[in-house]
């Protein structure tokens, strides 16, 4: 009897993991790219430097006149398969200095705070820029032309990453572009048999409905050929990032844009 239990209990235990892998079906390889020409820009380069500079000294008076009148705060979604430029996003504020509207969405959603002290939102606001500036170099926003944006922004085939996603059977929020390579495994532990490999510029498939039955630490990644692969190894990286977004105004480059996550 006891034999019999254990068998039961090892079949009970393993058929989360089945019922996700027959769930899943195959998926055709999708390959994210970073348009990264614009880092062999001097003067941009120069420019993006002095922009630091203001960061990193919380000075706001320096910032301010580094942004364009133009300037546009955008709320996109973490949906990596919708656009994310102006004209194509929510945009977080209006009208007042451009300074004021860069603080204002980067503290407080782009409306007044009046019982946020004027520092703490410049604390919050160089916070999250010094985070974006030091995120991942620079590249071209493909939703807006013109624009290059820290850290540089993925391109995709969103008809057939919205393929993998269907096949999958996961949410678009859940994709993730390996910027490694990975061994993906049979089941979540070191020593299961290694069964694939995603290399730097894969699109990951995250199975998030597998977090109760997988170890802390792990990650169970929908295949392209319809199984399920696990993995512990860093390298999973976000498509939808916030960012700080550069482009030519009268002649030089100003901070024309920035990019939070969440509408």
């Amino acid at each position: 009897m006891r034999s019999v239990l254990s068998r039961l209990a090892l079949c009970l235990a393993l058929v989360p993991f089945a019922a996700v892998a027959q769930s899943a079906k195959p998926y055709k390889p999708v390959v994210v790219t970073y348009d990264r020409a614009a880092e062999s820009d001097a003067a941009l380069a120069a420019f993006v430097k002095q922009a630091g500079a203001a960061v990193l000294a919380k000075d706001a008076a320096a910032l301010a006149p580094l942004i364009s009148e133009k300037f546009v705060a955008l709320d996109c979604p973490a949906n990596p398969l919708k656009a994310c430029a102006p004209g194509k996003a929510k945009a977080v504020g209006k009208g007042g200095k451009p300074i004021d509207r860069l603080r204002l969405a980067m503290c407080c959603e782009g409306k007044p705070a009046p019982d946020m002290p004027e520092p703490a939102q410049n604390e919050t606001m160089f916070a999250i820029l010094a985070a974006n500036l030091a995120a991942g170099g620079l590249g071209a926003n493909p939703d807006a032309k013109g624009e290059v944006c820290a850290p540089a922004l993925p391109r995709l085939d969103r008809a057939k990453a919205a393929a993998a996603v269907k096949a999958a059977g996961v949410e678009p929020e859940n994709l993730r572009v390996a910027s490694a390579a990975i061994v993906l495994r049979a089941k979540p532990a070191s020593t299961a048999e290694a069964v694939s490999q995603i290399d730097p510029g894969d699109l990951a498939p995250l199975v998030t409905d597998l977090t109760q039955n997988t170890p802390s630490g792990w990650n169970a990644i929908a295949m392209t050929d319809g199984a399920i692969g696990y993995t512990d190894a860093l390298g999973l990286d976000e498509l939808t990032p916030g960012a700080i977004c550069f482009g030519k105004d009268k002649g030089g480059w100003k901070i024309v844009a920035t990019i939070q996550r969440g509408g």
